[in-house]
Order: C-alpha cells, then sequence, then structure tokens
C-alpha cells in the first residue's frame, strides 16, 4: 500500500511550483483566519456546499507547497501548524459524521472526499492518528457504496454512473490505501468494473464515439475528459498489482481513446461543442479540456504495448506541439510535465500528422470534419438529446448552443479559447437559425425536441451530409420558428441550406453565417467581391454578395464563404462587452471586451417558408475565394421542403437528404423515405452511403439509382441489390435497429 501511496503522490506533487500556485499559498497563509466563524473572510457559508470544495482545495495546495522540495515552503513550520489547524476547523465546523448534509451531494460524496484524501496522503506523517481517523469518519459516511449517488439527498439512491462512478470509486481507494485496507480496494476496483461497456442507453461511451451524461447530453469534452482522466489514473496506478484492471477494460480504454477524444481533439483543444456547461467555466475551456485528454494519453501509453504506445504518443506529439496558444508542459502533472519533455526530445517518434475525416456522432447529435487545418464542429439536438444544459446557476446563456451551432477552428487557436463565451453575442452564434426574442437566463434548458431528423450519413468517413429538423424548444408558442437545415461536408468547402423556415409570431428570424472573434485591435479587413466593408464600428451593412472574405487574426486563419445564390447578407462589426459571471454565476464580475464580426441572413417576422445557401470556405484567402465563386462545381440541385439535394461535379458526388415519408425523385435519386444519402462516381466504381438519421424507422428503405453499374463490388449486410433493369440500380436498406449509422456498398461501372 506505501508504493500505491507514493505512485498517487506522484500526480499531485512534485519538486517545484508554479509562481501562481506560491502566491496563492502566500494568500492563504496570510489571511487565514483563527477561532472565528470563517476560516477565510473570501469563503463565506454557500448554501450548495461550494465553499467546502474551496476550502479543502485551498488546504490541499498549501500541503502540495509544504511537501515540494525545492519549494521555499518546503516544510515551513508555520505553514505546517495552520494546514493542520484547517484541517481541525474543517472537522469540527463543516465536514464531519454529525454534519447534515446540504447543498449539492457531489461536494460531499466526491469532490471533498476526493481533495481531503490527496491532503492525507502529503500530510500523513505530520498528522496525529486521532485527526486522521477522525477525518476519515465523514468520508466513510457520505461516499457510502460507490454504486450509488446522492444516498444523503435522495429516498432512493440512483446508480453511480460515467464520470461520478469513477470518482466514488477512486475515493473508497484512497480510503483504503490510508487504512490498509485490502478488502476495501477490492470493493472499490469491484463497483469500478461496470463502467467498462458500452452503453446502450443512458449514461456512458457508446459503439459510434458519443459519450452522454446526465441521460440525455453530450459531454465528451466535460464528464467524459473527467472520466477518461480519472480512469487512467486508477488504471495506471493499480497496474502490477493485485487490484490491477482486465485487458478488456485497457483495451475498451484505449476505443474510447481512438474514438471518442481523438475526433474531437484539434491541436491540443476538445471542440467546445460536447463541453456542455463547462464553457462557462473560465479555468476549464477548450485547450485546458484539450490538455486534460493528452495527460490521460501520456499516462495510459505507459500500461501499452511497444506498437501501441508508440502510435498513441505519436498523436500526443502533434498536439503539443501544434499547440502553439497554450503551453502544455507548462501546467501540466508533475509526472506528465517530465514524461512530455522526454517525448519532445524523442527524435525516434515524429508527431503524427494531421488527418482529414468526417466523423458522426449519431447518439449525441454532433459531426465533426478535420482538415488538415481546420475543424469544424456542428451542434444538434432532436427527440433523443436535450437542448443544453443550464444547472446550478452555470451556463446561463447557452439557449442556442445545439441549434446548428456550426464553429470552425483553424490556426487562430485562442478563436474560442480567450473569453469568447462571456463576450459573444449569445443570440448570434454561428451556424444557427433563431429568434432575437430578448430570453430569461436558463429558460428552456433539458428540453427534448419533437424532431427525430437529426444526424446524416458519412461516405469513407471523409465526406458528410448532416441535417437538422430544427423545432424551437425555448419558446413554447404553439407558432414557434421550425426549419429544416443542411451541412454538405466536402473536404475543404462546407455547404450549408436551409429552407421552411416557418414562424408565426413577431421575433425577428436570423440565420447565422459566422461570428468570429478579431483580433485586439478589431480591424481585420473583410471583403465582399473585393471591397472593403464593416469599416465603421457598430454599423450594419446589407450587402448582396457573391463572395466574402474574412481574414484572420494570424496567419492560416483566413475564411471564405461563397453565395451561390443571390442574396442579401448583413455584416456588422462591434465591440462587445461581458463577464464570466453573466454566464456562470460563480464567475469573475470583471468586464471583458472583445471585437467581433458577425454575418447573418435576415429572414424577418413571421418567415413563411424561407430559405438560405452559403458555403464556408475554411483557410482560403481573398484570391482562392474569389475564384471558387467564380469556377465553383457545386450546384444546388433541390431545397425545398422534401429535398435538400448538393452536387459537387469535381468531386464526382450527389448528397440529398430526403425529409419525408413516401416516393421522391431528386436528380437520379429516389428514395421511399426518410433518408441521407450520399453517392460518389469515379472512372471505375459507384459507391453510395445511407443512413436513417431519424433512429426511428423499421420498414426497408426502397432506394432507385438511374445509372448502370456492372456488378456489386462490396456491401454492409443491411443492404440488399437488384439491378436486372439496363441503366437502373435497386437496393433495399434496413435501417431498423441502426441507430442512425452510415452503411455502404460499391458498384462497378
Amino acid at each position: 500500500m506505501l508504493n500505491l501511496k507514493n505512485k498517487w503522490l506522484q500526480y499531485i506533487s512534485g519538486d517545484t511550483l508554479r509562481h501562481e500556485s506560491l502566491q496563492k499559498v502566500s494568500n492563504a497563509q496570510e489571511t487565514m483566519l483563527f477561532h472565528q466563524e470563517l476560516l477565510w473572510a473570501d469563503i463565506p457559508y454557500q448554501e450548495n456546499a461550494s465553499d467546502l470544495f474551496m476550502i479543502i482545495g485551498r488546504l490541499r495546495e498549501m500541503s502540495i507547497a509544504l511537501k515540494s522540495s525545492k519549494c521555499p515552503y518546503y516544510m515551513d513550520y508555520t505553514l505546517r501548524l495552520k494546514i493542520i489547524y484547517g484541517l481541525e476547523w474543517l472537522s469540527e465546523h463543516r465536514y464531519n459524521e454529525m454534519c447534515q448534509p446540504y447543498g449539492n451531494w457531489w461536494y460531499w460524496e466526491i469532490g471533498v472526499p476526493i481533495a481531503l484524501l490527496e491532503t492525507l496522503f502529503l500530510m500523513e506523517e505530520l498528522l496525529d492518528k486521532e485527526l486522521i481517523e477522525r477525518l476519515l469518519l465523514p468520508v466513510d459516511k457520505y461516499v457510502g457504496n460507490p454504486a450509488f449517488l446522492a444516498q444523503w439527498f435522495t429516498a432512493k439512491a440512483p446508480p453511480s454512473t460515467g464520470a461520478n462512478l469513477v470518482w466514488k470509486s477512486s475515493a473508497v481507494a484512497l480510503v483504503a490505501v490510508i487504512q490498509d485496507d485490502r478488502q476495501k480496494m477490492v470493493a472499490a476496483r469491484s463497483a469500478l468494473l461496470p463502467l467498462f461497456r458500452n452503453a446502450s442507453e443512458g449514461d456512458g461511451f457508446y459503439e459510434d464515439g458519443s459519450f452522454i451524461q446526465h441521460d440525455k447530453y453530450a459531454y465528451t469534452g466535460g464528464y467524459g475528459v473527467s472520466l477518461l482522466h480519472d480512469v487512467v489514473r486508477l488504471m495506471v496506478w493499480l497496474h502490477a498489482t493485485p487490484w490491477e484492471m482486465p485487458g478488456e477494460a485497457r483495451d475498451l480504454t484505449a476505443k474510447w481513446i481512438d474514438r471518442s477524444f481523438v475526433p474531437l481533439v484539434f491541436r491540443g483543444s476538445m471542440l467546445d461543442m460536447v463541453s456542455g456547461r463547462e464553457v462557462s467555466r473560465e479555468d476549464s475551456q477548450n485547450h485546458e479540456s484539450g490538455h486534460s485528454v493528452i495527460t490521460s494519453c501520456l499516462r495510459f501509453s505507459r500500461i501499452l504495448d511497444e506498437a501501441d504506445q508508440a502510435r498513441l504518443l505519436s498523436r500526443v506529439k502533434g498536439w503539443i506541439v501544434a499547440d502553439t496558444y497554450k503551453s502544455y508542459i507548462a501546467e501540466a502533472p508533475p509526472d506528465t510535465a517530465k514524461q512530455a519533455r522526454a517525448l519532445l526530445d524523442n527524435e525516434s517518434i515524429q508527431p503524427a500528422r494531421e488527418e482529414a475525416f468526417c466523423k458522426i456522432f449519431a447518439h449525441m447529435d454532433r459531426a465533426v470534419l478535420q482538415g488538415p487545418g481546420f475543424a469544424f464542429s456542428i451542434s444538434m439536438f432532436s427527440n433523443r438529446m436535450y437542448s443544453y444544459e443550464s444547472i446550478n446557476k452555470e451556463h446561463l446563456k447557452g439557449w442556442y448552443t445545439s441549434y446548428g451551432m456550426s464553429l470552425l477552428y483553424n490556426n487562430d487557436l485562442g478563436q474560442y479559447a480567450d473569453c469568447y463565451w462571456p463576450t459573444v453575442d449569445p443570440y448570434r452564434l454561428p451556424g444557427t437559425t433563431i429568434t432575437n426574442m430578448r430570453k430569461q437566463d436558463g429558460v428552456g434548458q433539458g428540453r427534448l425536441g419533437a424532431a427525430s431528423f437529426v444526424g446524416g450519413v458519412a461516405l469513407y468517413k471523409k465526406y458528410g451530409a448532416i441535417a437538422m429538423e430544427l423545432e424551437d424548444v425555448i419558446d413554447e408558442d404553439p407558432n414557434k420558428l421550425t426549419a429544416l437545415k443542411s451541412w454538405f461536408l466536402f473536404g475543404n468547402h462546407i455547404v450549408a441550406l436551409g429552407s421552411d423556415i416557418k414562424s408565426h409570431n413577431s421575433a425577428n428570424v436570423e440565420t447565422i453565417i459566422e461570428n468570429r472573434k478579431l483580433n485586439q485591435c478589431g480591424d481585420n479587413s473583410i471583403l465582399a467581391d473585393g471591397e472593403k466593408i464593416c469599416q465603421n464600428l457598430g454599423n450594419v451593412d446589407s450587402i448582396h454578395p457573391k463572395w466574402i472574405h474574412m481574414t484572420g487574426s494570424v496567419d492560416e486563419a483566413d475564411v471564405g464563404i461563397f453565395f451561390p445564390q443571390q442574396c442579401s447578407v448583413h455584416a456588422l462589426c462591434e465591440k462587445r462587452q461581458g463577464s464570466w459571471k453573466e454566464i456562470n454565476d460563480f464567475g469573475s464580475p470583471e468586464r471583458i471586451e472583445r471585437f467581433y464580426q458577425t454575418l447573418w441572413f435576415d429572414h424577418g417576422e413571421a418567415p413563411q417558408g424561407d430559405h438560405y445557401v452559403y458555403v464556408l470556405l475554411p483557410g482560403f484567402n481573398e484570391e482562392e475565394t474569389a475564384n471558387f465563386a467564380e469556377h465553383s462545381s457545386l450546384r444546388i440541385l433541390e431545397l425545398n421542403d422534401q429535398v435538400h439535394a448538393v452536387e459537387d461535379s469535381e468531386l464526382g458526388i450527389a448528397a440529398v437528404h430526403f425529409w419525408k415519408s413516401g416516393w421522391y425523385r431528386s436528380g437520379i435519386i429516389a428514395c421511399s423515405s426518410q433518408a441521407s444519402l450520399i453517392l460518389q462516381r469515379n472512372s471505375t466504381s459507384l459507391t453510395l452511403a445511407i443512413a436513417d438519421p431519424t433512429q426511428m424507422q423499421n420498414r426497408t428503405i426502397e432506394i432507385e439509382i438511374n445509372m448502370p453499374v456492372t456488378r456489386v463490388i462490396n456491401k454492409s449486410d443491411r443492404i440488399v441489390v437488384e439491378h436486372s433493369e439496363i441503366g437502373k440500380v435497386k437496393l433495399w436498406f434496413d435501417p431498423d435497429g441502426a441507430g442512425g449509422e452510415s452503411f455502404q456498398v460499391e458498384f462497378g461501372i
């Protein structure tokens, strides 16, 4: 058990501390109160119990400074006495087995126990045995059985799932080490084992890489990151001990990293669309979440075989090198900072190249397209997934974060990291179709949509056709906004379509093309058909462009936009103010200023079937944007309430969403029911990918393609082919239980 204690200490403490941490410890020492109602004046009693977590967090940080051998506070007598006094005060006044738990159960059962146990690891030989035993009493009581949570807050405790299960098992395991209780360690391991399986409903990882927490929220970048961090920490900690996790658990964890996390990390940052209410937390933005994934991967590599280790470390090295916005090593835990330095010096492991791919997370209504050189994310909701989460007074203005929010990441790595969320206009998030009616904080959170046609299809894991049948769930008026929205992901150009945009109330309806944060001066150049626009801050320009070019704040961060159809676009360059507290009640009230460039379509009040079309061109400079607009190979085949269909002659691709049941023909493709399809033809073959985004159909879907084929090269078992008629091929697709997954058939021609 002593070896386990020492291994855990390597996770949390090293030789030195950063200047910021030293300053915090100094302030904590100077401001600690004695024999008063509070331990620190700036941590008053909180009804949600967050004060407990802040107090033990401060004592933990002080303990790390005390035990860091090259720190000026190393074994400082005064600091030692203050830590001991703080632990005694906590036990007497806030956290003991006689307390009546209040506020948020998480603090009592997870947050406070783990931080307290780590503090005891650090301080154990400096504390009286009686004090240690006294501090462990509430931990044993409130953590209780790790298989259940909120045991002191509900009449029937629900089962622990996902990250909560890992946290509670960790607490029990840490207690087992302090108490030298091998049976308790067995109990912690046993409670954790059910985690290692893919979910078919509710919380957990899904076969397609989706991760869900709180029943119906996409949370890979929040609870998923925490789960991975802590399960890997436990797995590596217990490796080569009697409590080692089985090989199957290690193999499944490797799949989670590959399927769930790798597609959502771009240059060291986690895509915001899967972070839920954590986007409203100043200290856990996308680079912090991405760096947590890096930490997990570095640790996990230690228990892999040589080939798998090299492959994972190559990817990690690519992320670390590419993140020029925020240094991983500067704030990494002691053990992985050392490992990362060695990795960067290891010339035998080269950083992995950025890949180009498209991935649909059908079980959590998310999709991503990665470059190389950019990442594009789409956030949606349906009758399967909630719109957004706003609990504990967090994420107060997240109303539209799943209304088709489409974030474009590029070499401007601070675009969504540098105070984007407290300063961006929450009514004008990129890609969304919304009403501008003013809303109360947190309104509409946790609501399902009525529509099921949300998802799409991917071909070769490279091209995608994404669809969203939008119904406003924030506005409960029966005359609410509805729309059909599509994104066709064709490599380095993204076609965005909308049709059947309807509303019967007086609120103005808009579709937001882009809303990008500008440089510190707000003077990024923006051109429409070669002419400068938005030269007067705060004024709205109304234009009819064929193309627009937005200059990035750094190299390789330009964005081009092409408008295939005549349209009216509104453009606004503005300075915006906000604070973290306005979007999260626990945030700082300090006012922040940032400049933004916003582009949108105005559909007016009560539109009755309006539409839009635009094409995003990531990384295109001015000349490339103008050239694409002049010589585009794109053609909008249909845009109505039946079908969205687009063709790219250069790629040989036609992609279609059939929105309604019943036979409908679009070009050379006819379909009998709701479906998403991508068809690509080259000189020797014809490949069709098909999916049922509704995930509800159980009757066979029939497709006809008016093209001659000679043979079936390969196909999914869900597809049956008949090609007896000359110049035509018929096939049947079985969507029953397919879960929105894409299936392919390839023909010779």
